[in-house]
């Protein structure tokens, strides 16, 4: 009877040892302390536990090919609060008037998720969903890469090298979505990197974004990482945005990029480098106008020294023939130009303080509030939408907020702060100034309209 009593106890825990490993030892451990069985009997069971997991697969992922050398999963999220507050001057010399609705709003900023798959040789496939529904398609990047001693080529759908906050070719300071030192990027690289928007007729032309950077399909080729010298790489890619956007016309781009970096010690830090691009116009229809080009260069300075965090860059883009495609009353010539500046303090190993300032000009071809302010909509309240939904030929704005990274542990005891678990809150005053009509091409100066946010942000990353 004992026999068979511990024949069926070793039985039940090695089956409750395929699926949980913890509670297996835990179970044996007490019929050990009962004498039920022995300490032999207990090592044997888990020995055949651990073979009965290896070859049901649990505790392992398998990927579908066999070559496949190592499978990865990551990915963040970010859940933010937003509010708006605005206020505008319709005409020079009007009084200003305030007494709009605010804006509020919870969203899901971001959910990514990335698999990237190593099938050896130095080849990998990496695929990126953005699955909260703020961008076009639900792809953020998909592309096949090969690595070697020369550098890296990635071809297919992903950033190309273009203001810093979209992305940066030093090694030494790379900049993300997930990374930003600040909630949301500045008007001047909404203003270059998201897809373009105006419309156009023979009479009325709207400009707005450039869609000159940001995600491009092409071939993308980045040198060696280099922290004591020079960084290169270079783009060849569709001038539209996206990943499908073939029209059978000249729609090629590229784009180079250089960076010289010098780094003294882990906070010691420094880069300066210059990004240039030449691509077509395309209008919001996706059909690109052969007559028109865009030419810019986007020289930029990072620097770290010990608390303090700097960076500053220019960004200027001659838009050549036609602003839209048609002779509207925005076409001709265009040098749109911006500057970005932003400085962060580490105050200790959780709290950041960090200050930016963006400036825009247009150069007469325009931008919406909801160009530069992101989620911003037309408000209502006295005096209708006013002048809300104009185009503006400048703009700046000034951005102060605290962030707040999570004290983490790693291997060996240590712990990591940094943007695996963050909040931010940050406020922004954002001025955008001189209408332009969009029937006339007039410029009233004077015209004024204020933005004020404030943003709330948690995000996680695995």
């Amino acid at each position: 009877m004992n026999n068979t009593l511990k024949t069926m106890l070793v039985a039940a825990a090695a089956l409750t040892a395929v699926a949980s490993q913890a509670q297996d030892k835990a179970t044996l451990d007490l019929l050990v302390k009962k004498g039920v069985i022995s300490a032999e009997e207990r090592a044997k069971t888990l020995d055949e536990a651990a073979a009965a997991r290896a070859a049901s697969g649990v505790n392992r992922v398998f990927p579908k090919e066999d070559a496949t050398k190592r499978f990865t999963i990551a990915g963040y999220f970010q859940t933010q609060m937003e509010n708006f507050g605005y206020s505008q001057t319709a005409t020079a010399g009007a009084a200003s008037t305030s007494n709009y609705r605010s804006q509020n709003a919870f969203l899901m900023r971001r959910l990514y998720i990335e698999f990237i798959a190593d099938v050896g040789e130095g080849i990998q496939g990496d695929v990126v969903f953005d699955m909260s529904g703020n961008t076009a398609n639900s792809i953020d990047r998909a592309m096949v890469s090969h690595t070697s001693s020369i550098g890296t080529i990635d071809f297919g759908y992903k950033k190309v090298t273009w203001g810093y906050e979209e992305s940066t070719l030093s090694s030494l300071f790379k900049a993300s979505s997930s990374k930003l030192l600040t909630v949301e990027r500045g008007i001047t690289n909404r203003y270059w990197n998201e897809s373009e928007n105006g419309s156009s007729t023979a009479t009325v032309s709207t400009g707005r974004r450039l869609g000159f950077g940001a995600h491009h399909t092409g071939i993308h080729y980045t040198s060696v990482a280099n922290p004591q010298g020079f960084e290169y790489g270079a783009s060849v890619t569709a001038a539209a945005q996206g990943f499908n956007n073939f029209k059978g016309l000249n729609d090629l781009g590229g784009y180079a990029n250089l960076v010289y970096n010098y780094k003294v010690s882990d906070t010691q830090k420094y880069a300066v480098g210059v990004n240039y691009g030449k691509v077509r116009y395309f209008s919001t229809t996706g059909v690109a106008n052969t007559m028109a080009n865009m030419e810019g260069y986007n020289p930029f300075v990072q620097a770290q020294y010990d608390n303090w965090t700097v960076y500053a860059e220019y960004l200027s883009t001659k838009i050549n023939g036609s602003a839209d495609g048609v002779a509207g009353v925005l076409a001709g010539d265009h040098k749109p130009v911006g500057e970005n500046l932003t400085v962060a303090y580490k105050i200790n190993d959780n709290w950041e303080a960090v200050a930016r300032y963006t400036n825009l000009e247009t150069d007469g071809r325009g931008q919406a509030i909801s160009d530069g302010v992101r989620d911003f909509g037309t408000v209502g309240g006295a005096g209708g939408a006013g002048i809300s939904a104009s185009l503006f030929n400048k703009s700046n704005s000034y951005y102060v907020g605290v962030n707040y990274y999570f004290s983490l542990p790693v291997a060996g005891g240590a712990t990591v702060n940094g943007a695996n678990a963050k909040i931010q809150l940050g406020y922004e005053r954002s001025e955008f100034k001189d209408t332009i009509s969009t029937t006339t091409g007039a410029i009233t100066a004077g015209a004024k309209a204020n933005v004020d946010a404030i943003r709330l942000q948690a995000q996680v990353a695995f």
